[in-house]
C-alpha cells in the first residue's frame, strides 16, 4: 500500500469512527436543522378534536430554502468527503438521524406532570416523550442519477419505567426509496411510506398547511437556474375505525367448522397533493418564499353490518383543500417569519387520519368546512432571541344542527424570549394564552362554551452544540403554571383533577435532540 492510499484509509476510518459515517462526515455547521416532527398528542390531553398522530422538529432558515442548506435528495449540500473525489462510480454512504425528546415532570402535587392544553395543538412546554430513529442509504450511480433508501422509526411513551412493561410503542414512520436524475437532472420521484410536510409552527408542533403520512409515489421537479419547484403526490390511508373498517366473522366455505374473518368494509382513503413552491433571494443569504397549495380526498362507497343480518350501504366521499404560505428570512441567525392560510371543505376538514362524527342528511360529510391561519416566527441577535407562534381555527360539521360539540372555533399564540448566557447556556421565558369556543350552550349561563387559559414558563438549559435558539442537543429544566377557567374544567370527565382545580403546575427535567434528520418531502 503506498502512502497516499495509506492516508486515504486512516483518514477514512477516522471520520468513521468520529461521525459514525461517512455521510455525516461534513462539517457541524453544514447539518441540517430538521423542520419538526409531528408530535403524539398528550395521553391525558382532554377530549377536543385529537391532533394528528405524529412527531415534531423546528424549522429555521434552512427549512425555508437558504441556499446550500436544503437536504432532499440531490438538493443536499456534498457530503462526500474530499479523499472520494477520484472514486468510480458507483458511490454509496450511510448515515443514522434522530428526532428525539425525553420529558419526567411533577404537578407538584405529588402526581404527574401532564399537558393543560385546551386546543388541539397547544405549546411544547409540557410535551411527553417521543423519538424518531432514522437510517438512510444514499448511492450515486452516476454523476447525474441517485437514489436514497430512508427507514424512520418512531417510538412513543410510557417507557418502561412507567408501566413497568417491557414492549414499546412502536410505529414506521417512513419506508421508501427516492431516485433523482433519470429522464431529467431536475426531476426526482419516491414510492413507499412517507411523512410528507413543510414548514411548522415550531412552538406548537404543529404544520398549519402541509401535513401528510400516507403509501404511495410522487414526483417533483425543480426548475432549472431558479429556487422554484412543483410536487405532486398521490398515496392512501386507512383509520382502523368502522367509518373506514370493519372484520366481521362468518361461517368459512364449503360449511367447514369454526368461524373466519372478513372484511367487509374496506375503504382506504386516497389523497393527493399538489405543491408550487419559489425562493426570491434577497441579498447574499435572504429571501421571500412563495407556496401553494392543494389537496384532494376522496373515499368509495362500501358496505356496513348494522346487526346480525343486517346490511347498510355506505355512500362514498370527497374533500378538498387548498392553502398559500409566505414566509422572509434574512439567512442569519435562523432569523424568519412565516404566515400560512388553508380552508378545506368535505372530508378534507377532518384532517388525514381523523374519523368523521357528524354527517349530512345524506350521510356524508360534504357541508364540513375548516379554515386556518397561522404564524410562525423567530428572530435572533447576539445575546437575545424571541420566537412566536400561533393559530387560529374554525371548523363546522356538516350537520344542519348548529348547537353540536364538534363545532368549534379555537386558537393560540406564544411568545417565547430567549437570553444567551455565554455559549453553551441559556434562559427561555414563555407566555401563551389559548381558547376555544365549542357551539354547545352552557347549562349555567345558556351561552357558547368558551374555555380559555393562560400559562407562564421559565425554562433554564443547557446547549452543547453552541448558541441559538434551534441548537441541539438541549438540556432543561421546566416549570410551568396554568391557570384555567371554569368552561375549560368541564372540558375533562368527573373525577379528573384537572375538572376541580383551577391552577396546574408543571416541574420537569428534559432533554431535546435532532441531526441529520431532515427525509421530509414536499
Amino acid at each position: 500500500m503506498n502512502r497516499a492510499a495509506a492516508l486515504g484509509l486512516t483518514a477514512t476510518l477516522g471520520l468513521t469512527l468520529l461521525h459514525g459515517t461517512h455521510a455525516s462526515a461534513q462539517p457541524a455547521d453544514e447539518v441540517d436543522v430538521p423542520v419538526v416532527l409531528d408530535e403524539e398528542p398528550p395521553a391525558a390531553s382532554p377530549p377536543v378534536t385529537p391532533a394528528p398522530a405524529g412527531a415534531s422538529r423546528p424549522v429555521s432558515t434552512r427549512a425555508l430554502g437558504a441556499p446550500a442548506k436544503v437536504t432532499d435528495l440531490g438538493r443536499r449540500t456534498p457530503a462526500v468527503p474530499s479523499h472520494h473525489a477520484e472514486e468510480p462510480y458507483p458511490r454509496s454512504r450511510f448515515s443514522f438521524g434522530s428526532y428525539g425528546r425525553v420529558v419526567v415532570a411533577s404537578d407538584g402535587r405529588g402526581g404527574e406532570g401532564r399537558s393543560a392544553d385546551v386546543v388541539a395543538f397547544g405549546s411544547r412546554m409540557d410535551e411527553g416523550t417521543y423519538a424518531e430513529l432514522e437510517l438512510r442509504r444514499d448511492d450515486e450511480w452516476t454523476r447525474e442519477i441517485e437514489s436514497r433508501v430512508v427507514t424512520t422509526l418512531a417510538l412513543g411513551g410510557p417507557v418502561f419505567h412507567y408501566d413497568g412493561r417491557f414492549d414499546a410503542r412502536v410505529a414506521i414512520r417512513n419506508l421508501y426509496v427516492e431516485e433523482r436524475g433519470i429522464g431529467d437532472k431536475g426531476l426526482s420521484v419516491w414510492a413507499g411510506s412517507r411523512m410528507y410536510r413543510g414548514d411548522d409552527i415550531y412552538l406548537l408542533d404543529f404544520w398549519p398547511l402541509d401535513n401528510l403520512n400516507t403509501i404511495g409515489g410522487g414526483a417533483r421537479f425543480d426548475l432549472p437556474e431558479t429556487k422554484t419547484f412543483v410536487a405532486f403526490h398521490v398515496g392512501l390511508n386507512r383509520a382502523a375505525d368502522p367509518f373506514q373498517y370493519q372484520r366481521v366473522e362468518r361461517v368459512p366455505p364449503q360449511n367447514q367448522p369454526g368461524v373466519t374473518g372478513v372484511d367487509l368494509l374496506n375503504r382506504p382513503r386516497v389523497v393527493s397533493s399538489l405543491k408550487l413552491q419559489h425562493i426570491q433571494p434577497l441579498g447574499e443569504a435572504g429571501g421571500i418564499k412563495g407556496v401553494l397549495y392543494g389537496e384532494v380526498h376522496r373515499l368509495p362507497s362500501g358496505e356496513r353490518e348494522q346487526a346480525p343480518g343486517q346490511i347498510e350501504d355506505v355512500p362514498g366521499d370527497s374533500g378538498a383543500l387548498f392553502g398559500a404560505q409566505m414566509g422572509l428570512f434574512t439567512g442569519k441567525r435562523d432569523t424568519f417569519v412565516n404566515l400560512f392560510f388553508r380552508h378545506a371543505r368535505g372530508l378534507a376538514a377532518y384532517g388525514e387520519l381523523a374519523t368523521p362524527e357528524g354527517t349530512s342528511p345524506e350521510r356524508t360529510v360534504e357541508g364540513a368546512t375548516e379554515t386556518r391561519i397561522g404564524l410562525s416566527a423567530n428572530f435572533e441577535q447576539e445575546w437575545f432571541a424571541v420566537v412566536a407562534g400561533g393559530y387560529f381555527r374554525s371548523f363546522r360539521e356538516p350537520t344542519p344542527e348548529p348547537f353540536r360539540f364538534g363545532n368549534l372555533d379555537e386558537g393560540i399564540f406564544v411568545l417565547r424570549p430567549q437570553l444567551f448566557l455565554g455559549e453553551h447556556a441559556g434562559l427561555a421565558v414563555e407566555g401563551s394564552y389559548q381558547a376555544q369556543q365549542r357551539k354547545i350552550l352552557d347549562v349555567a349561563t345558556n351561552e357558547p362554551l368558551h374555555a380559555k387559559l393562560w400559562r407562564f414558563g421559565v425554562m433554564p438549559y443547557l446547549s452543547p452544540a453552541g448558541r441559538g435558539v434551534f441548537r441541539r442537543p438541549q438540556l432543561r429544566l421546566i416549570w410551568a403554571v396554568t391557570q384555567r377557567n371554569d368552561h375549560a374544567r368541564s372540558l375533562y370527565p368527573l373525577d379528573d383533577p384537572f375538572a376541580r382545580r383551577k391552577t396546574e403546575q408543571f416541574f420537569g427535567i428534559g432533554a431535546e435532540w435532532w441531526f441529520n434528520s431532515t427525509s421530509y418531502g414536499g
